[in-house]
C-alpha cells in the first residue's frame, strides 16, 4: 500500500518532535550539572598518590562548579573493590572514579575474575598525572648509581627487590628489568611502598622499585639512591637519573598513571565539561608546581577522546608486558 506524501509528513512530524524534545531535555539536564553533590571514589586508602590527587581535584572542582565533590576512599584488592563499585553505578555523572595503573592491568593478571572491562565499563574523563618507577638502593651503601650496582648484581644468584605488592606496576617493573638486564631480581612483596623502602634503608634488602611520588624526600635527604627509572623519558624531578633505555636496556617504557573516570553511559557533555575543568586545574601554575614537586609529571591538555585512546593503548601494552613476564595473581 502506498502512503500519500502528506500523510507521511503528518506521521513523521510527531516522531521528530518527540526526538527533539528528548534531546532538548537531555541537554537541559546536562546543562544543570552538577545540581547535587558528586561522589569521587578513590580506589586506594588515604595518604597515597591517588588519594592526594583526588583531594586536589575535588577541592578545585567544588570551587569551580559550586557544588560539593566529596572524596570517598574504597580500598581493597589492589584498587579493584572501588573500581568494580563505580562500574556498577548509574552513568549520570554523580559517581566518579579515581584509579591508578592497576585499572588496566588487573584483567590480564586475573583473567576471568575481574568484574569490569577497563575500556567498556567506563567513560574515561581525564589523565591526572604520570610517574615512573625508580630502582633504589641504600643511601649510604656501596651502590650510588647503576654503574656501581650492575657488576655486583650480575654475579648474584638472587637480588631481592621490594615492591608495593604483587601484581602492581612496581612488581611488574622488576620482572621486566630482570628479563632485560639479566640480573636475577627476586620479587619481595610488601603492603605498600613505605615498608619496602624502610627495609632498603635498613639494609634488609638491597633494592626496591618505587614510584617517584612515594619516594618523597628520601633521595634528597640521602637515605636512598635513585639509580634508574622505568619510563622512556627521564623524570622531571629526578632528571639526573638515567632511564633503563639510556643504560642500554631497550624496551623498558613503564609509567604509573592516575585517571578520572565515570561509569559507562555518562552523557558526553558531562564528560567533556569535567575534562575541561580538570585539565585547566592540572595546568594552573600552583597545582602543576605542587605535583611536579612531589615527583609527578602533569599531562598537557588531553581531551576525553584522547584519554580514551590512551586507556585503550595502555590496556594493550600492559597485557603484552604481563604475558611476557608470566606474572599472574591467585586469590
Amino acid at each position: 500500500m502506498r502512503i500519500h506524501p502528506s500523510l507521511s509528513l503528518a506521521l513523521l512530524k510527531p516522531l521528530a518532535a518527540g526526538v527533539l524534545l528528548a534531546c532538548s531535555q537531555a541537554q537541559a539536564q546536562d546543562s544543570k550539572y552538577p545540581d547535587k553533590p558528586v561522589n569521587i571514589v578513590v580506589s586506594f586508602a588515604p595518604g597515597g598518590a591517588t588519594d592526594l590527587i583526588g583531594r586536589i581535584i575535588g577541592t578545585e572542582l567544588t570551587q569551580r562548579l559550586r557544588q560539593s565533590f566529596v572524596i570517598t576512599n574504597k580500598p581493597g584488592a589492589a584498587g579493584q573493590l572501588g573500581t568494580e563499585f563505580v562500574a556498577a553505578q548509574k552513568g549520570d555523572g554523580y559517581t566518579l572514579l579515581i584509579s591508578a595503573t592497576g585499572h588496566v592491568m588487573a584483567p590480564s593478571l586475573q583473567p576471568g575474575k575481574i568484574r569490569y572491562d577497563p575500556s567498556k565499563s567506563f567513560e574515561p574523563i581525564a589523565l591526572l598525572m604520570t610517574m615512573p618507577n625508580v630502582l633504589v638502593t641504600k643511601g649510604d651503601g656501596p651502590y650510588k648509581n647503576f654503574q656501581d650496582f650492575q657488576p655486583w648484581a650480575r654475579v648474584q644468584a638472587s637480588v631481592p627487590a621490594g615492591s608495593a605488592g604483587s601484581g602492581g606496576s612496581t612488581h611488574i617493573s622488576g620482572e621486566v628489568a630482570k628479563r632485560l638486564t639479566g640480573i636475577k631480581f627476586t620479587h619481595v612483596a610488601y603492603k605498600g611502598n613505605g615498608p619496602s623502602l624502610t627495609d632498603v634503608i635498613a639494609g634488609h634488602i638491597p633494592t626496591a622499585f618505587v614510584d617517584t611520588v612515594s619516594l618523597g624526600d628520601m633521595v634528597k635527604s640521602g637515605k636512598l639512591n635513585a639509580i634508574a627509572v622505568t619510563s622512556k623519558q627521564r623524570s622531571k624531578l629526578y632528571h639526573q637519573v638515567p632511564t633503563f633505555e639510556e643504560l642500554g636496556f631497550k624496551g623498558m617504557d613503564l609509567n604509573n598513571w592516575v585517571g578520572l573516570y565515570a561509569p559507562a553511559g555518562t552523557p558526553k557533555p558531562i564528560v567533556n565539561l569535567l575534562n575541561k575543568h580538570v585539565t585547566e586545574i592540572l595546568n594552573t601554575p600552583k597545582i602543576k608546581e605542587r605535583l611536579e614537586g612531589l615527583g609527578a609529571d602533569v599531562p598537557g591538555n588531553m581531551n576525553a577522546t584522547a584519554f580514551q585512546d590512551f586507556v585503550g593503548a595502555e590496556v594493550t601494552k600492559w597485557s603484552q608486558v604481563i604475558k611476557q613476564t608470566g606474572v599472574t595473581i591467585e586469590e
